[in-house]
């Protein structure tokens, strides 16, 4: 376990920025994915085959050429198959897990979470185990929102904990993407709400891709940060 706390030259530029920072992250696996640029993609956890193709039309090539990160929150549904495609494809990505370091919440995903501490970086607010509650996942979202410059829902439920991740990306004045779905069913009633609140509706690939260009252009703070991280 490797801990980096707040006023530590590798703590995250962007996390740093939030008005509740964490005062450590806990962390394992490849630490230095700190300093990379990150992108946040989270859903619902009832994710359908619409879901998982977007996730895959997402997740490409390109996200290697430009050295991005992607984190998710390693729960059922889209988070895990974000973790799963980016560790299929050769993709870095990082886990934030509610709770400790040592959770494993939900349980069937303990071989998950081995295999993205040996590729990836897993990351978490506390070490070790902490008691189960609700609140863990929100605490995990505002570090979701806070780590990365943009945040993609990619199908999420009215109640869906989504949401919240995505608000506190609004809150931080960080890029919120959304993709449409058919309006009748319940897991894009959540992303059609976001894109009320102020969300950016992306209808192809190459929307995703100009956004992201954009916003490397805008993050010039990541310029020079890569090697700085223990």
């Amino acid at each position: 376990m490797k801990i980096v706390k707040k006023n530590d030259k590798g703590f995250p530029f962007l996390l740093g920025q939030m008005a509740d920072p964490p005062e450590s992250l806990f962390c394992k696996g490849d630490i230095s994915l700190l300093g990379h640029r990150i992108v946040t993609i989270v859903g619902t956890r009832k994710v359908t085959e619409y879901g998982r193709k977007i996730v895959e039309l997402l997740l490409g090539e390109f996200l290697k050429e430009m050295n991005i990160v992607v984190a998710s929150g390693m729960a059922f549904g889209v988070d895990e198959y974000v973790h799963k495609v980016c560790l299929r494809r050769g993709i870095k990505t990082m886990a934030v897990l509610p709770g400790g370091l040592e959770d494993v919440i939900p349980e069937r995903n303990y071989l998950l979470k081995e295999e993205i501490n040996k590729k990836g970086l897993l990351v978490a607010e506390h070490p070790g185990k902490v008691p189960w509650g609700k609140y863990l996942y929100i605490r995990r979202n505002r570090i979701l929102a806070g780590v990365s410059g943009m945040v993609v829902v990619i199908q999420a439920g009215e109640t869906s904990g989504s949401l919240s991740t995505a608000r506190f990306a609004l809150d931080y004045n960080r890029d919120v993407l959304v993709i449409p779905g058919d309006i009748t069913r319940e897991v894009s009633k959540g992303c059609n709400l976001l894109a009320k609140e102020g969300a950016e509706m992306i209808t192809c690939l190459e929307d995703f891709k100009n956004i992201l260009r954009i916003e490397e252009n805008q993050l010039t703070f990541f310029e020079g940060r890569k090697g700085e991280y223990p």
